[in-house]
């Protein structure tokens, strides 16, 4: 059953609410510690003094980049292993360092109080800014807001997917926002089960089945989730779902083994 505090999410299809009061809103819903509100951010944005002989949308963006990488100060996560503080978008805001997926809608967001209009890519490996403007594109890479040639684009396809896809430029078409939610929710949820915190990580479960409210993978996970919290008569039904729908699943056995271990109700959840 999905949380109605969460239906805030449920018009992502129609992209009628901004993607960054969005995530904004996400974050505030999981309070995982002191950060910077969306108007505190716009603040920032707002130091930027404008364009100064920009002729054209590289001199801009070289423009806006020192800006926002060098004044403001972003950058991407220095940690080989990335904590929540370093996706979570106020935290990334009020640190202002982060995981590109953040950096990227940052960087989009600043660049439209500007006046230019970015598209997000989550292209694989990480993503990437789309502009584009008289008939020309350019991508530009979020980590340091430098633009990606198209021969680079594709080989960081290639060595990211080994030879699983073959490129196209439809992989490069700009992220819907409903896309885009669940790539920042996904994110999030993996790296708060990696740090154990688990009711923490249930709410973005429950956020993602109000996207996606059938996805079995959510289901099993939102069943892993009440286990850690001591609700193992509640992920039993989740688990059943689970194994029902994906069948050939490498971790449907071993959740059937488990299953059968199970003897009965144990705690109750509040």
């Amino acid at each position: 059953m999905v949380t109605m505090q969460y239906s805030f999410l449920q018009q992502c299809d129609k992209e009628v609410v901004p993607t960054i009061e969005l995530v904004w809103e996400i974050s505030r819903q999981l309070e995982l510690g002191r950060g910077c509100d969306l108007a505190d951010f716009r603040h920032q944005l707002d130091e930027f003094s404008g364009f100064v002989n920009a002729a054209d949308r590289h001199q801009k963006m070289a423009q806006l980049n020192d800006f926002f990488y060098r004044q403001l100060g972003y950058s991407d996560a220095p940690e080989s292993w990335v904590k929540s503080h370093r996706i979570s978008v106020d935290q990334v805001a009020a640190f202002r360092t982060g995981v590109p997926l953040v950096l990227a809608m940052l960087l989009r967001e600043c660049a439209a109080h500007a006046g230019i209009e970015l598209q997000v890519v989550d292209f694989p490996g990480y993503p990437m800014l789309k502009l584009t403007e008289d008939d020309r594109t350019d991508f530009i890479d979020p980590q340091n807001g430098q633009f990606v040639r198209y021969q680079e684009v594709m080989e960081r396809f290639e060595d990211v997917m080994e030879g699983d896809a073959e490129f196209c430029w439809e992989w490069a078409e700009p992220t819907p926002q409903k896309a885009l939610i669940e790539a920042y929710l996904t994110e999030l949820k993996h790296c708060l089960m990696a740090e154990a915190r688990f009711e923490k990580a249930l709410r973005c479960v429950q956020m993602l089945l109000t996207l996606q409210p059938d996805d079995p993978y959510e289901i099993r996970d939102r069943g892993y989730l009440y286990e850690e919290l001591g609700c193992q008569h509640v992920a039993v039904d989740d688990y059943q779902y689970f194994v029902d729908q994906c069948p050939d699943d490498p971790s449907a056995e071993i959740i059937k083994l488990q299953l059968e271990s199970y003897s009965g109700p144990q705690d109750v959840f509040h």
